[in-house]
């Protein structure tokens, strides 16, 4: 999947979703991550030797770890359907260390804690929004096929940050180093690293990273299939068997993952096309491949849908909406978990999950499952320690002792000491600035990041190419001259290159859309226009811009798919049936031709190919063949005498054999060797023989 500009936000998503920097907890997250990416909750813990943090871990989720919780679940749901799928989600240390790096005083050695607290909630709540918008698309669509399958959830269970001191070899020895910080990883190789793990308890583990993948991949993901294939959805921990370097190898794997990036051609990737992307690859998961075929994909002005195989915009109509398509194909494997075909994960929301460091509904905080992960002072985690119980006999998880303001877990603007809002004479900065919006300071009135003052509308922002739009750079450039933004494309100008279809093109109402470079003097622009950026979509959403501003073509099918299209589709088909009922005399002697050809062909592999049967002949070689082509023919001929005696060649007379004994008196011939048309006793019989003596009686 290859990424894309900033793009409009719908409706469902312009609440809370696109907030860098507003680390303030959901208080609501409808279901749970669909990514293909693993995010991890501890600090420094390797994703290829999950063992130890894994058994301490997946006892939390236990039915005797949670009975006593169960005060603090949501109100159980109209029905008791089980549509939830459970997700680990797992960062890396490339995200930490970007993420960090935004705010101005990382480099303050005096701060390092407090911009280190920062960062893990600024990536939380990105989790949180991510898992947010994948269930308003999941939760809106009906995937029927033979069962209903409607409301899928998504929750988060377990989060996993890594920072990125897990990166940092001590003394010339990385063998503890996290294998996420390794450089020149590829996508697939990063997918298989995360895949090492053991992930068999959630329904679907992701990884989110800050690695710029070759090609502009986006993401990567193990796609399902109603056959009972393995990958994707609830797949369990298993031994697979795989080739490295022609040597067979046994490797346990857990299928059910994925991974996204949030950088694509060194930029960073608009919320909008994160999510999408999360959406996109847990539809791979759920058992949809792109969108196929053209009707699955049509483009235009209402866009291309969420499996397709490039990334959309996200402005467009059908950009977080599934094909038909799409829908079928993840309904069959849905209705393969009902018929038991496949293992069923799925289970009923339990609302808000005390432990897995999101503020959730009836939560007034959450700073992890114990001790161990929860550094607040000022929130109790989800087990309560023996000295926390002692000083507050009634301790509950997921609430803040008796005397506290607030918690650090519930936004920036808590003080972690005090556990009191920072006040607004500390000038707190708590987001910085945008492109499009102001940068914001704590006002001692809450926890959660005041709202940031928005730029002027018509702002430039996206390196010139968008303009500001109520806070949010979602506008086209073409808004500035009252003209509306338009997609050059080969089938309105066949004779276009694939640099031109990466320029910024507008167009006036029903006028031909034009390149900005036609008009570049014009409006005060640079001779030459503007630009997209790499991983913009080009060519009507049909490809993207390359590294190189070259729009390439996205391969939705496959060579396999092409090749299929090409051989079978129908026109190819009733061409071939008109041929042979105008020429069927032709396929006639084509058909005879062919089994001649077959007859001596076999005959031939027959001569060469050797027997274990010892009245056949020996093999004849190759090279033999090659030599004396006339000798083969004539023991093809002749295939029981020609074993027998030596074949006469012309201009030579034949040796005088009277004087010499007969087959049955000198007995076999010698060497043709072992199994090759000479019959030798079995040296088992060889070894009685020679040991045999007459026994006396």
């Amino acid at each position: 999947m290859d990424s894309i500009h900033n793009t409009v936000v719908p409706d469902p998503f312009t609440t809370s979703l696109e907030k860098p920097h507003n680390t303030s907890k959901l208080v609501k997250l409808l279901s749970k991550d669909e990514t293909n990416q693993v995010l991890t909750n501890k600090v420094n813990d390797s994703p290829v030797n999950p063992k130890s943090s894994y058994e301490a871990g997946f006892k939390k989720y236990s039915k005797e770890a949670n009975q006593n919780f169960s005060r603090h679940k949501r109100a159980a749901r109209r029905d008791d359907k089980k549509n939830t799928c459970s997700l680990y989600i797992q960062t890396d240390p490339l995200i930490w260390r970007h993420i960090r790096e935004t705010f101005p005083e990382h480099t303050d050695p005096r701060k390092e804690s407090e911009v280190n607290e920062k960062t893990r909630e600024e990536i939380l709540s990105l989790i949180a929004h991510h898992v947010t918008a994948v269930n308003y698309i999941y939760r809106d669509t009906k995937f029927d096929g033979r069962s209903e399958h409607r409301n899928i959830k998504f929750e988060v269970q377990r989060i996993k940050i890594d920072d990125d001191s897990s990166c940092k070899c001590t003394h010339h020895h990385c063998g503890d180093m996290n294998q996420f910080c390794l450089e020149n990883i590829d996508v697939s190789n990063f997918l298989n690293i995360h895949s090492l793990g053991n992930h068999e308890d959630f329904c679907l583990a992701y990884v989110f990273t800050y690695r710029d993948f070759t090609g502009g991949t986006l993401g990567l993901a193990w796609v399902a299939s109603a056959s009972g294939a393995s990958g994707g959805i609830c797949e369990k921990y298993k031994t697979y068997t795989e080739t490295i370097g022609g040597m067979y190898q046994s490797t346990k794997r857990s299928l059910n993952t994925g991974i996204i990036t949030f950088v694509n051609y060194n930029s960073r990737v608009p919320p909008k096309v994160s999510q999408l992307t999360l959406a996109h690859e847990i539809g791979h998961n759920f058992g949809s491949p792109h969108d196929f075929p053209q009707e699955c994909r049509p483009g235009g002005l209402n866009g291309n849908f969420i499996m397709f195989a490039s990334a959309t915009s996200g402005d467009r109509p059908n950009n977080t909406k599934f094909s038909s398509c799409s829908i079928g194909n993840i309904s069959n494997v849905l209705d393969a978990i009902d018929d038991n075909k496949k293992r069923n994960c799925f289970t009923a929301s339990a609302g808000a999950f005390c432990g897995n460091k999101i503020v959730e509904a009836g939560e007034e905080c959450d700073c992890g499952y114990d001790d161990n992960e929860c550094q607040d002072k000022c929130c109790y985690p989800r087990i309560i320690s023996i000295e926390d119980r002692q000083r507050n006999i009634n301790a509950t998880g997921c609430r803040r002792p008796r005397g506290t303001e607030c918690s650090p877990s519930q936004g920036p603007c808590c003080n972690g000491d005090t556990c009191k809002f920072i006040q607004p004479y500390e000038r707190e900065l708590c987001k910085t600035e945008s492109d499009c919006s102001m940068s914001s300071h704590c006002n001692g009135k809450s926890a959660e990041c005041p709202s940031p003052q928005p730029r002027p509308d018509k702002t430039k922002c996206n390196n010139g190419t968008q303009l500001c739009i109520k806070g949010e750079c979602l506008g086209s450039i073409c808004l500035e001259w009252n003209l509306q933004a338009c997609s050059l494309n080969s089938h309105d100008k066949p004779d276009i290159n694939k640099r031109e279809l990466c320029e910024l093109a507008c167009q006036n109402g029903t006028d031909i859309c034009r390149s900005t470079r036609e008009f570049a003097e014009k409006v005060g622009l640079p001779t030459g226009g503007i630009s997209l950026r790499p991983g913009s979509p080009c060519d009507n959403f049909q490809g993207y811009c390359d590294v190189f501003l070259k729009c390439r073509a996205v391969d939705a099918d496959g060579p396999l798919v092409r090749l299929m299209n090409l051989l079978l589709n129908k026109q190819t088909l009733l061409t071939v049936a008109q041929w042979i009922t105008e020429y069927w005399w032709a396929v006639l002697l084509m058909s005879i031709a062919f089994m001649i050809f077959m007859g001596l062909f076999i005959k031939c592999c027959a001569v060469h190919t050797p027997s274990s049967n010892p009245k056949k002949p020996p093999a004849r070689r190759i090279s033999d063949t090659l030599r004396r082509p006339m000798n083969t023919l004539r023991r093809m001929r002749h295939p029981h005498g020609a074993a027998g005696r030596a074949v006469p060649v012309p201009g030579r007379s034949r040796p005088d054999r009277s004087g010499r004994p007969t087959s049955s008196q000198a007995g076999p011939r010698q060497g043709y060797g072992e199994g090759r048309g000479q019959y030798q006793a079995p040296k088992e019989l060889l070894f009685l023989l020679s040991n045999w003596q007459p026994v006396e009686k």
